[in-house]
């Protein structure tokens, strides 16, 4: 038996065998990972709702004081209600390590962008916001997909290089 294992190792090189500590590390991984996702698609699609409503209340000039509040309730409405395991996701920082890597996201309450811009401010903080949600959900299924180290698979200014992918 000894022979048959020695041959193996000589062809197969040593194999490493996952530890229980190792095994609930990657699947506590795989959960955050789950989290993370579902809170950013959660805040993307709110994000949207949030634009289309300030995007109306920009460009409806038929749109009087009253209708223009209602918009803003709503507004409102969708920022407050809206949160993912009970958690509310404005105003809040989500991490979650993927390997060695860290995926941050942070995000206030669009209406405070109000106290220093108009509402095209607040238009502009969202479109920002949601395109650094995509951009953050494109990376962490590129290190979920390559299932190497994020650091390797793409360079600093986040351009992909996929020459030597299927080598």
């Amino acid at each position: 038996m000894n022979q048959e294992i020695n041959i193996l190792k000589k062809h197969l090189g040593e194999v490493e065998g996952i530890s229980a500590f190792k095994a609930k590390q990657i699947c506590s991984q795989i959960s955050d990972a789950n989290d993370f996702i579902g809170a950013l698609q959660i805040l993307d699609l709110n994000l949207k709702k949030i634009h289309n409503q300030i995007s109306q209340r920009l460009n409806d000039t038929k749109l009087d004081d009253m209708q223009k509040r209602t918009i803003d309730a709503n507004v409102s409405q969708l920022i407050q209600n809206c949160s993912f395991m009970q958690t509310a996701l404005f105003d809040n920082v989500f991490k979650v390590y993927m390997g060695q890597k860290l995926f941050e996201f942070e995000i206030v309450n669009p209406l405070l962008v109000l106290e220093k811009s108009n509402y095209e401010g607040v238009l502009a903080y969202i479109e920002d916001k949601r395109e650094e949600i995509s951009t953050l959900l494109v990376d962490l299924a590129t290190a979920i997909t390559l299932d190497m180290d994020f650091s390797k698979a793409l360079t600093q200014d986040t351009q992909r290089d996929f020459k030597n992918l299927f080598r």
